[in-house]
Parts: structure tokens; C-alpha cells; sequence
């Protein structure tokens, strides 16, 4: 049993992810799969922007003052490259373009399913 607070941060999450995934698809990019897990780490969302592998991690926070991207660290960012390369060479295309992308969707301290900004940044290991 999962306690209340934990489910509603799940909840959040997912609410999240489904958010970004709603955005990829209207900029045409082709979604491949959706929290692909292994044990060095876990993808929230793989997609296809035209011929690039997308490895979008998403953030999702409610409104405060901190932006959801506070949340992405840089051991964590090591573990999505690390995934990622696993997923391309269990998937046979080691060779494919690949960018790495972060997806911030803030929501509404009090109703979460209320979008207040949501941030599509590109290529955030080059940020980095």
C-alpha cells in the first residue's frame, strides 16, 4: 500500500509524462516506448524526431519557486546517457543520432491537472 502523499506524487508524475507525450506527438515526433527500465537506470519517455532517438526526461513539479529542472541532477543525467546507450545497443542502431532532451511541466499548487508552463529544452547534455 502506497501512502497517500506517495500516490499523489505518482499520480503527478504520471500526469506528467502523459503531458509530455501529448507534446511530442503535436510537434510529430513518434513515441517508442515510455519508461523503459533497466538496472543502471530508467527513460521516462524514447521518441523519434524525424531520424534522432529522443530520450526526453520529464520533470514535473507544482508551482512554487523552484522550476521543475531543480530536480534533474547531474549523477542523474550520467544515468539517462548510460541508459541510453544501453537502449540503443539492445535495439540494434548503437550508431543512431541521439539527443537527450528535458521536459518541464509545471502545474497549479492547488490542481495539478492545471498546466501552468510547460518547457520542451533540446539537447540538455549540451547545457550541461
Amino acid at each position: 500500500h502506497f501512502s497517500k502523499r506517495r500516490k499523489l506524487h505518482l499520480e503527478l508524475g504520471r500526469f506528467g509524462e502523459d503531458t509530455a507525450i501529448r507534446l511530442l506527438r503535436s510537434k510529430g515526433y513518434h513515441i517508442l516506448t515510455r519508461n523503459f527500465r533497466l538496472k543502471s537506470g530508467e527513460l521516462d519517455i524514447v521518441a523519434l524526431d524525424g531520424t534522432t532517438v529522443v530520450f526526453a526526461e520529464v520533470k514535473t513539479r507544482r508551482q512554487n519557486r523552484f522550476s521543475p529542472r531543480s530536480n534533474l541532477s547531474f549523477r542523474q543525467l550520467k544515468r539517462n546517457f548510460a541508459t541510453g546507450k544501453l537502449y540503443l545497443s539492445l535495439f540494434g542502431i548503437p550508431e543512431a543520432k541521439r539527443r537527450y532532451d528535458l521536459i518541464e511541466v509545471t502545474v497549479d499548487r492547488k490542481r495539478y491537472r492545471r498546466i501552468v508552463k510547460l518547457t520542451h529544452s533540446l539537447n540538455i547534455l549540451m547545457q550541461c
